[in-house]
């Protein structure tokens, strides 16, 4: 049971990871960036969305593969993901907004995000980790815009490691 459960995270890790780099290479480009992270480090990173999620093109979303790794004697504790938009946008006017993701800590069960708030308010997940590796493969997008939004959209994305 075990075994299976091993491979079924990692098919679906490989399946992940072959959607997100099509995904980007149609916007020509590549998975935005590769994080490597130790327990107690802590990365922020800006970035701009230009448009509204096309659903028949799945772009455009901004992605992200954190792959976290600690020894024995520091686990990796709990992740912590904020995403903040800075959007400019008419008094009336709405930009809703996602985070979406899979998280796995090596050995546990693994876990799926999918939050939607709008701007300017940011979104914080924490999952808790307790592992020596683990992997989180998140996006950002925009899912809806309505009335007067200046385009793109600047956000940031803070990846916080606590150490275990």
């Amino acid at each position: 049971m075990k075994k299976a459960k091993i491979a079924l995270a990692v098919a679906f890790v490989c399946l992940s990871l072959a959607m997100v780099c099509g995904q980007a290479q149609a916007r020509s480009g590549s998975l935005h960036e590769v994080l490597t992270m130790e327990p107690g480090e802590n990365t922020v990173r800006e970035f701009v969305i230009y448009d509204q999620l096309d659903t028949s093109k799945l772009s455009p979303i901004e992605s992200y593969l954190v792959i976290g790794k600690g020894d024995n004697d520091t686990k990796m504790g709990d992740l912590t993901i904020t995403l903040k938009p800075t959007a400019t946008k008419a008094f009336g006017a709405e930009l809703d907004y996602c985070l979406i993701g899979f998280i796995y800590p090596l050995g546990s069960m693994p876990v799926f995000i999918n939050v939607t708030t709008a701007a300017p308010l940011s979104i914080t997940k924490i999952v808790k980790m307790k592992a020596i590796y683990g992997f989180a493969l998140v996006g950002a997008y925009i899912k809806n815009i309505e009335g007067d939004v200046t385009l793109p959209v600047p956000f940031s994305i803070t990846f916080n490691w606590a150490a275990k």
